[in-house]
């Protein structure tokens, strides 16, 4: 009895220790999923609302400058070329020096859309590295894993947006897309690239490719002469020159839509639309064309009496924003085409976010601030530190 009582209490010990040492087990692990939390990213603060930045050049300068629009404070980001052309993609700016350079910046400002909730980052802004390209650069597309970059000698550089993210410039392929268009969109972890039979002449049809440039067989639809491109929460849309192709990822599989334009051709300009939302924008001198990817819907609104230069969908279903040659900002009803308001603020360029307009007035070093739900008031008048000739928004 004495024999088995002492057993009885060694294997009572020992368990006693197990499960403490089980509970600590749970206890270091509980802690270490708290000290990485849902969205962690490393090297970057988390916030809870946007940090939205504009970022600008002036033409020719080897600076580009964020300005934050949460307190108006700005920084500088040195730059190995003078700008001359200035893209986004959300977090990354694509200073490009006209011809075959390009500097890829990060803005250090960014939002990770998860559709039914957002979040919202901030961390250092740093430039990652320069391309310089075997011919000038003609589009740049960034979204998701990718970043795509079409060359006017008709090939697609495919870089790893996620290397990027970690300040890596990292090439996965080189796609000669046998025309002179070079557009690559990246969507739902694909590529849609217009491709074509002949190099000398514009791509005929979108297809479906994997990061290396392969064929994936998912899509291959008509598109002649592809040109601008918007990636929206209801899909892609890639503009063509008489019709709209709406890319949408349906469970798994890609479908494809060609919305018909009432009017031909479509404008090669660059849509122009709100973060997180379905609908875009694009105009030339005679009108706008509005998109709205969910519903696979598209209309033309002539701007009679007008010459615009840009147009910007404020993602609302029943207005769209455009500025004309004479640098006002002009408010339409998207159903009847009624002026609703105008304000003339000598703009050079055009964007918004969730809440407010953008508009760069380079001679005067002015950014407008502009709320485009209450008549186009200005909300807040910002002065820069240099010429503001080429302008993005970031973090939106």
């Amino acid at each position: 009895m004495i024999i088995t009582s002492a057993r009885r209490l060694a294997c009572t010990a020992a368990l006693s220790i197990t499960l403490a040492m089980s509970a600590c087990g749970s206890t270091n692990e509980q802690q270490t999923a708290e000290e990485k939390p849902h969205g962690y990213v490393a090297g970057a603060e988390e916030l809870s609302e946007a940090q939205s930045a504009i970022a600008y050049a002036t033409r020719g300068a080897r600076r580009l400058h964020l300005l934050d629009l949460a307190t108006a404070s700005e920084k500088e980001v040195s730059l190995s070329h003078g700008a001359e052309r200035v893209t986004e993609d959300g977090r990354f700016v694509y200073v490009g020096d006209g011809e075959r350079k390009l500097e890829i910046v990060d803005a250090g400002v960014w939002t990770v859309d998860h559709t039914d909730h957002v979040h919202y980052y901030r961390a250092p802004a740093r430039s990652v590295g320069v391309l310089t390209l075997d011919a000038p650069v003609r589009t740049i597309a960034g979204s998701g894993a990718h970043t795509t970059i079409g060359t006017a000698d008709g090939k697609v550089t495919v870089l790893d947006r996620r290397e990027l993210e970690a300040g890596k410039v990292a090439t996965l392929a080189t796609i000669d897309s046998r025309s002179s268009t070079a557009l690559a969109v990246p969507y739902a972890d694909q590529l849609l690239v217009a491709v074509g039979d002949d190099p000398a002449r514009p791509a005929s049809r979108i297809t479906a490719m994997n990061e290396r440039g392969e064929p994936t067989g998912a899509l291959d639809v008509p598109c002649a002469a592809p040109r601008g491109w918007a990636v929206l929460r209801g899909g892609a849309v890639v503009a063509c020159e008489d019709s709209l192709v709406r890319v949408k990822l349906e469970g798994e599989k890609l479908t494809a839509k060609v919305l018909d334009s009432p009017r031909s051709p479509v404008s090669a300009d660059t849509f122009g639309y709100r973060p997180r939302s379905n609908e875009a924008a694009v105009a030339d001198r005679a009108g706008i064309w509005s998109v709205n990817a969910a519903k696979a819907t598209l209309r033309y609104l002539p701007a009679t009496g007008r010459e615009l230069v840009a147009a910007v969908s404020p993602a609302d279903g029943s207005t769209v924003l455009a500025i004309d040659t004479s640098g006002t900002l002009i408010s339409y009803d998207l159903a009847t085409g009624k002026l609703l308001a105008q304000k003339s603020v000598s703009a050079a360029n055009l964007t918004l976010d969730v809440n407010r307009a953008y508009l760069a007035e380079p001679a005067a070093r002015i950014i407008h601030e502009i709320d485009y739900r209450d008549g186009l008031r200005t909300a807040r008048t910002i002065r820069v530190a240099e010429r503001p000739d080429l302008v993005v928004e970031v973090g939106r």
